[in-house]
């Protein structure tokens, strides 16, 4: 455990289909707006190959919150009951609870956006529910069945591309008021235990509706696509069906303000994070408290005629994971490839408990220290699919038992399947293997 006997308090910082935003800074011609996370960062460790086991929200979730892979805890789909079939004592705040932690909520990070079943929520926490607004779908707002119908604007994209006044309706997101609750949870705590908080961000999820400023930080029309998109993109039968195509991108405009309103959105996201941090730098626990931030899972923005999750591509597998541990407040970017499942022994380590029995997760402390791990296999799930990140390529193979193999070094955006014939396939096929049969996934023989 570090520094003795020092228990650290925690904060989760959980974001929705987030990508992980560093590779996006300048891809599109317009830099990604990001003044928050990149000042973390700067006292932090970024871990920039850090991959879901599900690029679906609910069993990505369900796994980094039980340190168990998705084939463990038996949730392989989107479930939105998936609390009731996974034993509570499997959670990792289960055992901080347990271990003498108070533990709070906040927000989005298990499951949903409303406060869970009550039975649940009191085996898991210490204080009680909080609810907070809801965004509602746009269609609502464009028939005027909310009250504040007549405040709302479309700017036109994807999920149409929502803004409010700037001014006092920013009290009314979601977002803004996980941040205020956590920065009042932070600021007041007085408990002798140490504490968990979990702040559970959505704004990165769709409809992307932000107040006006966040959008016009964003010139749609100076948005360019990346030059190895002229290539194409190389399709999958199985893909196509997990995954349907959603967005024509020879409709340029279409595309390039569905990229500012989800760039948008990570601005408006970037700046409650910056709230919650500076709360806890200004507070009574500002050594003490250990802060990671992480989303369940990345997106397309566009390539591949997609503006969604559900693939195994590395866009969507790819997703932001960052510590700050006060008792080292420096920069450093770890690029040897982690898994949120990475994420229970962590904690586990920082609160000086025993890891939790039948977990394949790594703690991430001698990583913090120096020591690497370049050549880890780490997989991403979806069905009776499996994607695999192993030095640099990845490996996918599909339900039906074909596949695709990319240079992640040589072709990020993954335009050029390497094919069979490659001198690598065949010692990529036994890692995929093995990796899988570790995280406990059978593959079938095709």
């Amino acid at each position: 455990m570090p520094d003795g006997n020092r228990r650290r308090n925690i904060v989760l910082i959980s974001l929705d289909d987030a990508v992980a935003y560093w590779k996006y800074k300048t891809l599109f011609g317009l830099e990604l707006q990001t003044p928050n996370l990149d000042r973390i960062c700067e006292q932090s460790t970024a871990f920039h190959s850090a991959y879901c086991q599900a690029p679906v929200c609910s069993p990505s979730r369900a796994s980094f919150m039980s340190g168990r892979t998705p084939h463990q805890t038996g949730i392989v789909k989107s479930d939105n009951k998936y609390m009731e079939k996974i034993p509570l004592r499997a959670m990792w705040p289960h055992r901080l609870k347990q271990s003498g932690y108070f533990c709070s909520s906040g927000g989005k990070v298990m499951r949903g956006l409303a406060p869970l079943p009550d039975r649940i929520h009191k085996a898991l926490f210490s204080d009680e529910p909080k609810n907070f607004s809801v965004e509602r779908r746009a269609e609502l707002y464009r028939k005027g069945k909310v009250p504040d119908a007549d405040l709302r604007t479309e700017l036109g994209g994807f999920r149409g591309g929502q803004v409010t006044p700037d001014g006092d309706e920013d009290r009314n997101y979601y977002d803004y008021q996980v941040a205020e609750s956590a920065a009042d949870f932070v600021t007041n705590y007085d408990g002798d235990a140490p504490f968990y908080r979990e702040v559970g961000l959505t704004g990165t999820h769709g409809p992307w509706s932000t107040p006006r400023r966040f959008k016009v930080m964003y010139t749609p029309g100076q948005f360019v696509k990346p030059t190895p998109w002229k290539a194409g993109f190389p399709r999958n039968p199985i893909m196509d069906k997990d995954a349907p195509e959603n967005l024509d991108i020879t409709d340029r405009r279409h595309w390039k303000l569905s990229l500012r309103n989800y760039f948008a959105a990570i601005t408006h996201t970037d700046t409650h994070i910056g709230r919650v941090f500076d709360a806890i730098k200004a507070s009574p626990h500002a050594d003490d408290t250990l802060i990671i931030l992480v989303s369940d899972h990345g997106l397309h923005l566009g390539e591949h005629n997609r503006f969604r999750k559900h693939t195994l591509l590395e866009q969507v597998a790819n997703v932001p994971l960052i510590i700050h541990d006060p008792a080292r407040p420096v920069k450093q970017v770890i690029t040897d490839p982690v898994a949120l499942i990475d994420i229970a022994p962590t904690v586990m380590d920082y609160a000086g408990l025993p890891p939790m029995p039948g977990r394949v997760g790594r703690s991430l402390l001698p990583m913090m220290a120096g020591e690497r791990s370049p050549h880890r296999a780490v997989p991403t799930f979806l069905n009776g699919s499996a994607g695999v990140r192993k030095g640099k390529y990845r490996m996918i193979r599909y339900e039906d038992g074909s596949t695709q193999f990319f240079d992640l070094e040589n072709d990020w955006w993954q335009t050029r399947d390497l094919g069979p014939r490659h001198p690598d396939y065949a010692r990529m096929m036994e890692a995929h293997a093995r990796c899988c049969q570790e995280y406990g996934m059978e593959l079938e023989t095709a």
